[in-house]
Formats: C-alpha cells, structure tokens, sequence
C-alpha cells in the first residue's frame, strides 16, 4: 500500500493524473480513481468505472459535475433500487438544487417525509400528495392536491384523489366540484360518477344522485337501479362514504368535522363556538345562528343565507374569511381572530370607556374601509357595524366580519337588552325601515365607530337611541375632545347626516376625506388623561405616507445609511433602507420570497425612497464556534430560505455566516442589497456549503 503511495504521489506530482487513476484503479481504488479522472476533467471516465462498480452514488456525483443529464437519469434509476446509496446521492442532488431528483431518490431510500417536502419545494404536488398519503396524513395530501387543481383545473386524475379524501372528511360539497370534472374523462368516468352518487345522496341532494346513478348505469348496466341500493353494493352501507366519516367522534364532532374546543361567545344572533377543523389542522370560530321562528324569519334567513355565500366568495386581506356555510346548522365556519375585536380595545383596564389614539384610528379605519369597499363591490351591505364586528388576528392585523347578521337581529328581537349595542350604531333609515340599506348605511355607522375612536365616547350615549337618532344633532369631535381640534368636524358631520343623500356614500370617498387630517398631530396633542395602553394595531391596506418624525424614531444610523429605528405605530424596531428604482424592485422580489427565516421586507415606498425592513434580533452566525449546535441548527432553516429565494428566480449571492442573524428559535437570512454580478444560483448553495459543511445540507 505504501509502494502505491508513492508512486501515485509520484504521478500526481508529474501532472499525469489520469496515469495516476489508472493505477489505482488496476489495484481496485475505484473511487479514488473515478475522483481523479474527474479532476481533469475526464467526465466519462470517472462515471464509467464508479457506475461499473457498482458504486452509482459516486457515479451520480461526477455526473452532477459534469452536467451530463442523460447519465443523471440512467443512473438515478439504478440508485432508486440502492437505498443507501440514494441518501448520499439525494444530498447531491440538493446541493445542486435540483430538488425533483433529490425527492425521488429520498422516496426510494424511505425517507418519505423529506420527499414530500421536496416535492412539494419543486411544484410537483401530485407526487407530494401521494407520499402525505403513505405518511398517513390524508389532509395535507388534499391540501397538496388542491394546490394542483389550481395549476390544472382539468387535471382528472388529481380531482378523483381530492374528491375520495374530501369525502373522508364529509366536506361534500368541495367533493362534488373535485369530481365533476374527473367525470368527464373516460379514464376516470366510473370511478368519479360512483363517488358523486354518493355525496349528492349524503347532501340530501336526491335527484342529483339519481341523475349521476343513471351516467353511471350506462357505462355499467348491471348496477342497481336506486341510490341506497348501488351504494349498499358498492361501499356496503346504503349510506354510502356517509357512514364511515367522523365515524368515531360523531358524538363529539359538529357536522362529523369540527371538533368544538369551547365557547367565545353569545349575542342576539347566535353562540361562537372556538374549534378544530380536522381536514386543514386549524383553528375556526364556528357561529350557531338563532334564526327566529314564523314567515319572516325564513325570509331573513334565505337572505343571511345568500350574503353569507357572497361573503364567503370575497378573498380579501381585510375581510374575515368564511370558510363554509352549512344550512342544515344553521352554522357559519369563520377564520379564528385570536386578536379579539375593537369592541374589546375600547375599555380600559378597568372596563372604563377609552379613546383609541389617532394613529391607532387611522391604521384601523385604512383596513376596515379597504374591505368595506371590496364588499360594496359585490353588492353586499354589512348592516350591523360596530366595534364588536371589527375584529383583529393575533398579528394585530384588522379585519371585518359578520357580514348580513343584522337579518337575524331583526327577527323578533326587542329595542332592549341585546339590541342595544346595535341601536347606538344603526342608522336612522333602520329604525324606521323607510330605506333599504345600501352602502350609506354603512357609512352611518362607520362614522359613530370613527367618533368613538377619537373622543372615547358615543356622539349619542343613549339610553333614547331610537329618538337621539331620529331628532337629535351630534355633538362635533372638537366639542367632546377640544384637543382634536376642529379639522375632523366636518367629515364626522357629513358621516352622520340623518338624510343618506347628505352623507358620504362610498368607503374610497371616507379614505379620501381621511387621509389628509392631522393625524400625527392630534396623536401629539392627545391629552395624557388619554393615553390608556392598547394592544397593537397594524393594517394590510395600503398606508399614506406619515409624516417624517411622526411614525419612527431613529435610534442609530451606520455608515452604509441604514438607521435602526423604532416604529412607534406598530410597536416594533426595524431598519430603514434608502432605495433607488433597481434597489426598490430586488426588495419586492426578496418580499414574495417571504418566508420564516428570510428578514422581512415590510414596506418598500419609492416615493419616500425608502424601504422598511425587520431588525432580527439575535447574533451574527459568524460569532459562533464551529461546534455551537446553533450553527447546525441553521442550515436546513437556511435551505428553506435559499428555496424560496430561488422560487421567485432571485439570487442572494451573499449567503455567509455574516448575513445570518441567529435568534433564540430561528436563524434569519439578511437581505442583500446589491445584485450579484453574477447571478448563478449555485453561488448560494456554495456560501451554505462553507456555513454548514457540504454534508450537513440535509440535515
């Protein structure tokens, strides 16, 4: 072994490295020697005698190399039969970014999970929907798949797999529309007509079933000729996939889906009930409606009924989410807004009545009229706004629900008890019932939320509210809180005209009116007697721009022209970034690469040419010895990161140990400001090879 040494050594020293290979492969060094063809770049060589001897891993390296797809290909079939070697190859694969091999070759060395991670980071959710499957996690593979309906709403194959794990779920109606289009392919007809049959019977929709039953007798005559009895024969129940969901928990699941967790709360049109949706693994709020009794109760219900579905169709950042309307309940499915309302932010510690801040008014007002005029749009009026119906996300984000409740409230309720936090903010034309509500209504009330904000109090504190909204002139802000000053005056008295004709009509035209008003100022001015704490607010709607000095207050500013600053509007510190057009469109591009370990970019305003950036907090990655776990940890978060980066066809070109920022949960990726001059992706992988080591990029 030494006389080998040397004389490969001796080789090796001449430059004559592919003599040297051959000796070594003549002894049976085959790696060694396929790693030395390859380093002079004898690509053919070096695959050919790793992959005859059976050594495909290393075979499959040196292609990566030596960018031969075809003998990529060749191979990674061999390895899918190797599963040791499949691990070293799939870290490979990764390494070069070429995340559909290394998932295939994950798949083949049994580790499923990491598979359908990769899968799913190249866009291939049919295949990562697949190993969710044998993971046993049915509702993210539905999850996945939907994402490729999406893609390919034609796709058959893909609706007939959502379809049969929606209908695990009971969540039918989703089913049906899955399945419809898989019913018209011939591959998948059968199969597809089966399932509808049987959904449509579980909705109670009869004719329906029957209907699909007749399609599917055509292509097989010898079935029965009634629903219950096709399906006894096909599932075994004459009840068809309806009596083997929520199976085990139906005496503690509403609907066989939610899983109730405990109250939220009770009012005049129903309870609020917190609970899980087993199907997305989340948190909802279901409400149970009361819908009243008798001919107009009916009518108010068909009409909730209609609203709630056009509410549940508005996708919109300010609007809570409907996510179903089930009116056998009757029960609505909401996001969860673990913020709590306006209604909540209003009191004070001691439940004493409090003003809201103007800064705090105005991010609020920015959200709420964004979805009020999303809603508008659609011809859905709110009817019953008030602060118990502007909710907030545990982010703080601002949000309106409870669209069309108001019909409930109506339905044989007194003008007592329940009623009368709806009286203080419903609008003449209500009280009388001598106008349908349209989108003035709405402003009306807009306009008594607006001056509870700002003052802390109602402009009618009741307990009349009927004739003080019918007879009486609201007071002026200036006259309930002198230190607003009077420049609010006049939008508050054009919000509450009593004739709708006189009012502000539209939510963009209460935005325009809004946005030039002091709001800076009256926040200065705003007495301390005023200042009772508040949780924080942020909004999703577009901001006008706040007046420099007002919003954030600079801390520290370095050499490179970053300052370090407080945002006293959102409660947080951030850096603050001077761009430029070029500067400006790379940052939102690092903003549709978002993701958790990728310093956010909160706002990017050219006009203001200025961006605004989180500020992680935590060390440098730098700092940190080579055997701190910390930097271990940091790789596969910085994997994800890159991914993202790359998704969005961008590349950091900086990735060291410099630009990462290690916190107490999470390393963070910092933004790089200036655009490599070359924008080769495998730059990246590089810089996390030097972080991590090259065989930690897994792990």
């Amino acid at each position: 072994m030494d006389e080998l040494k040397v004389r490969v050594d001796a080789l090796l020293a001449e430059g004559r490295h592919a003599q040297a290979a051959d000796l070594l492969l003549d002894k049976g060094f085959v790696e060694r020697a396929a790693e030395l063809f390859a380093s002079v770049w004898k690509w053919d060589r070096a695959i050919g005698v790793a992959e005859d001897a059976g050594l495909f891993d290393v075979a499959y390296h040196h292609a990566l190399a030596a960018k031969d797809r075809d003998a990529c290909g060749r191979i990674l079939a061999k390895l899918e039969a190797r599963p040791e070697q499949a691990v070293r190859a799939a870290s490979y694969a990764e390494g070069k970014g070429l995340l559909l091999d290394a998932a295939r070759l994950r798949e083949a060395a049994g580790e499923t999970a990491a598979s359908a991670d990769l899968y799913e980071r190249a866009g291939e959710y049919r295949d990562a929907a697949r190993c969710r499957l044998v993971l046993g996690e049915p509702r993210k593979a539905g999850m996945l798949l939907e994402k490729r309906l999406r893609e390919d709403p034609d796709d058959a194959a893909t609706g007939l797999e959502l379809g049969r794990i929606l209908a695990q779920f009971g969540r039918w109606d989703h089913a049906v529309r899955a399945l419809q289009k898989a019913a018209e392919h011939g591959e998948h007809e059968a199969a597809a007509l089966k399932l509808l049959v049987a959904c449509f019977s579980a909705m109670g929709m009869d004719e329906a079933a029957g209907s699909r039953l007749d399609a599917l007798r055509e292509l097989e005559p010898g079935l029965p000729v009634t629903v219950p009895e096709m399906l006894e024969q096909v599932y075994g129940d004459s009840r068809g996939v309806a009596a083997f969901v929520g199976q085990a928990d139906s005496d503690r699941l509403l609907a066989g889906r939610y899983r109730v967790m405990g109250p939220l709360g009770a009012g005049a049109t129903g309870r609020v009930l917190l609970a899980h949706d087993a199907f997305h693994e989340r948190q909802v709020a279901v409400k149970l409606l009361n819908v009243g009794g008798g001919a107009a109760g009916r009518d108010a219900f068909v009409r909730f009924g209609r609203e709630a579905r056009v509410a549940a169709g508005i996708d919109h950042p300010n609007v809570v989410k409907v996510f179903e309307f089930n009116p056998d309940g009757p029960f609505l499915v909401m996001e969860h807004m673990a913020g709590g309302t306006l209604a909540d932010r209003l009191e004070g510690p001691d439940e004493a009545p409090r003003s809201y801040g103007p800064l705090e008014t105005w991010a609020m007002m920015r959200g709420v009229l964004a979805a009020l005029e999303a809603v508008h749009r659609r011809g859905v009026v709110h009817r019953d706004l008030k602060p118990a119906n502007i909710f907030f996300a545990e982010n703080g984000d601002v949000k309106l629900g409870d669209f069309g409740v108001a019909h409930l409230a109506d339905l044989g309720a007194t003008l007592t008890g329940a009623m009368v936090g709806t009286l203080a903010y419903m609008t003449p034309e209500q009280i009388t019932g001598s106008r349908r509500p349209d989108a003035s209504t709405d402003m009306y009330s807009m306009g008594i939320i607006l001056f509870r904000c700002l003052t802390g109090r109602l402009p009618f504190e009741g307990p009349d509210f009927v004739a003080q909204h019918l007879e009486e002139t609201p007071p002026a802000p200036s006259e309930v809180a002198p230190w607003l000053g009077t420049a609010f005056d006049p939008v508050l008295a054009k919000l509450l005209a009593k004739d709708p004709a006189d009012r502000i009509t539209s939510a963009n035209e209460l935005l325009d009116a809004l946005r030039p008003l002091p709001w800076a100022q009256a926040e200065e001015d705003r007495p301390a007697a005023a200042l009772a704490p508040a949780p924080k607010v942020a909004s999703i709607a577009p901001a006008a721009p706040e007046p420099e000095g007002t919003r954030f207050e600079v801390i520290e500013t370095r050499d490179d022209g970053i300052s370090i600053a407080r945002d006293e509007l959102l409660e947080r510190t951030v850096e603050l970034v001077p761009i430029d057009a070029t500067l400006a469109e790379r940052l939102r591009a690092f903003a549709r690469s978002d993701g958790p370990y990728l310093q956010a970019v909160y706002e990017v305003d050219e006009e203001a040419g200025r961006a605004v950036l989180e500020h992680p907090s935590g060390v440098p990655l730098a700092t940190l010895g080579t055997r701190d776990p910390r930097r271990a940890a940091a790789v596969p978060q910085l994997r994800d990161a890159i991914g993202r980066l790359h998704g969005e066809r961008v590349v950091h070109g900086a990735v060291r140990a410099a630009n990462v920022i290690v916190g107490a949960a999470r390393a963070v990726l910092r933004v790089e400001l200036v655009t490599p001059e070359d924008p080769d992706p495998q730059r990246d992988w590089s810089g996390l090879d030097v972080i991590g080591g090259r065989y930690n990029r897994n792990g």
